[in-house]
């Protein structure tokens, strides 16, 4: 779930296919498949989307259309991933039940 504002648009994916969303007039702009349900956090410029089906995307913030620069997969635990991604100084954090993985994203 969560909803990530960026500038006029915010974008979601907690209750299915990522969304882009006008801030101000509530209108959809967009919606793309993606990797499905899950949480997203955004940084410079860019969506990291974690599905609870344990896949992870990369995609551009344009109110535009959907833009994936790529996917892969983490280990499921057997259980749904709902943890939040987190970015911090270069660095893609992903925590599912007992394990926390870390992923250099620098440019």
């Amino acid at each position: 779930g969560g909803i990530v504002r960026i500038g006029d648009d915010m974008y979601t994916c907690g209750n299915g296919p990522l969304t882009c969303i006008d801030f101000k007039t509530g209108t959809t702009k967009w919606q793309a498949r993606g990797v499905g349900k899950g949480s997203l956090v955004a940084a410079d410029g860019m969506l990291y989307i974690l599905s609870e089906g344990h896949r992870v995307a990369l995609a551009e913030a344009t109110p535009e259309e959907y833009r994936e620069h790529g996917t892969f997969e983490i280990a499921s635990h057997g259980r749904p991933s709902w943890a939040h991604p987190v970015v911090a100084g270069g660095v893609l954090y992903l925590r599912d039940q007992g394990t926390l993985t870390a992923y250099n994203v620098r440019k």
